[in-house]
């Protein structure tokens, strides 16, 4: 039943801030033992998931092909998924959560993805590398027609964002009005200016040579479509896509003179175009207002798996960057990623551990973001204990007296995250049903 499904997870649930660097990661106080692991991904590298109009519009260059279509997980992004699920392999045994060699035991797994290809492929892809050859499958729903509540709890009709409440916060995230947020975005737009060749596109043909930036053609605005969905449009809109599409690209391993046509960007240069695509995200995915409608289902669901009762040792969700910025939003968690500008890059995980002290059989929760750098990317390193991805712990800002090494007891996170949850967001059993 939905009511006694709200009424447990109002019951118990989670926020964070501040978040510190760890090169790898780090186990707690001995004699504290890692219990349960929880990870949140997204999904691995994949082409564009459609090229409009407006794509062949702003350039007088063509977009190079892809190993796979559009939308789809690519061979490449399964190979580098796939060494993040070697990681974990090494990173959980070690830990003593799974034995060493041989295959996990039955039911010590838990799985679940969204239904695009790109989400069970890059699950699966996870499972083979963390027990290839064990035979562990990906679960997800199975009407793929129909949006997963875990996942896109307004698109499946769950609840509804009134436009008013969205719009509103939206502009509140962008400092007042999401018109006057190019000036923050200048140079990356001069930048894709001349990665483009805007002046020679379709679209600046027979127009005057002031009328030609990216800053006057698309200027930013709000949009509220017939389902009520709010939108925006203009050039931070399309500054974030172009961003995400170049390092999809430069993480697929494309030659050179493909990604961006033959552009060979700086570090800061990078830096610069991602930052686009996070203020993006920051705006339109994380503001609390709207985050707490999107990102109820999961959040229940983690809160869930953190209960003593649930017998997985270890659970895969995998979603999209969305999903990543939603729980962002409703958790206050603000984190940047050394080595990677992207703050929810192709397979980052929110990775949630549940830790217990054998002496006191208490629990302890902690927070970590792990991903793999834009180097560790491109040149598809094999992780390992000596090698691992990038590592970010969070800690939660308002556990601070009671924290210990940065975890949390989780009975305290429980308090301190009851009152996250959008009642009316939250589906039946979310992640269960096959």
């Amino acid at each position: 039943m939905k009511s006694l499904f709200v009424m447990f997870c109002l019951a118990g649930l989670f926020t964070l801030n501040a978040p510190t660097v760890h090169a790898q990661t780090t186990p707690l106080a001995t004699p504290w033992r890692l219990d349960k692991v929880i990870i949140v991904s997204r999904h691995g590298v994949r082409p564009p998931t459609k090229m409009t109009r407006q794509m062949h519009e702003i350039t007088s260059q063509t977009w190079p092909n892809w190993s796979a279509p559009l939308g789809h997980l690519t061979p490449t992004g399964a190979t580098l998924v796939s060494l993040l699920g070697g990681y974990y392999a090494q990173h959980l045994q070690q830990a003593g959560l799974f034995a060493q060699g041989g295959c996990p035991a039955e039911g010590s797994v838990s799985t679940w993805a969204d239904t695009d290809q790109r989400t069970r492929m890059t699950g699966q892809a996870w499972l083979d590398g963390f027990a290839p050859g064990c035979g562990l499958t990906i679960r997800s729903q199975a009407d793929r027609h129909h949006p997963d509540p875990l996942f896109h709890p307004l698109e499946a009709g769950l609840c509804h964002l009134p436009p008013h409440d969205a719009e509103r916060a939206i502009q509140a995230e962008a400092g007042g009005d999401v018109a006057t947020l190019p000036a923050q975005s200048a140079s990356a737009l001069q930048l894709f200016e001349q990665v483009l060749d805007f002046a020679h596109s379709p679209y600046c043909q027979g127009k005057p040579e002031a009328n030609c930036s990216l800053a006057t053609a698309y200027p930013n605005q709000l949009t509220t479509s017939a389902d009520g969905s709010v939108k925006l449009q203009g050039n931070l809109a399309l500054g974030s896509t172009l961003a995400e599409i170049f390092l999809l690209e430069y993480a697929d391993g494309m030659a050179a003179n493909s990604v961006a046509w033959g552009h060979h960007f700086t570090a800061e240069q990078w830096a610069s175009l991602l930052a686009m695509h996070n203020t993006q995200f920051r705006i339109m995915q994380q503001a609390p207002a709207i985050a707490r409608y999107k990102a109820s289902p999961l959040l229940a669901r983690i809160a869930q798996g953190l209960q003593p009762t649930s017998p997985a040792r270890l659970e895969l969700l995998v979603g999209h960057d969305t999903n990543l910025a939603n729980l962002a939003g409703i958790l206050g968690i603000r984190w940047q990623l050394p080595g990677q500008p992207d703050n929810t890059p192709p397979g980052g995980e929110l990775v949630i551990e549940r830790w217990q002290d054998p002496d006191s059989q208490q629990y302890w929760v902690r927070l970590q973001f792990v991903y793999q750098t834009l180097s560790q990317l491109r040149e598809q390193t094999r992780l390992t204990l000596a090698t691992p991805p990038g590592i970010v712990a969070l800690s939660l800002p308002d556990c601070q007296k009671e924290a210990v090494q940065g975890a949390c007891p989780l009975s305290r996170f429980v308090e301190i995250t009851r009152q996250r949850l959008q009642p009316d967001c939250l589906p039946d059993t979310p992640g269960k049903d096959e």
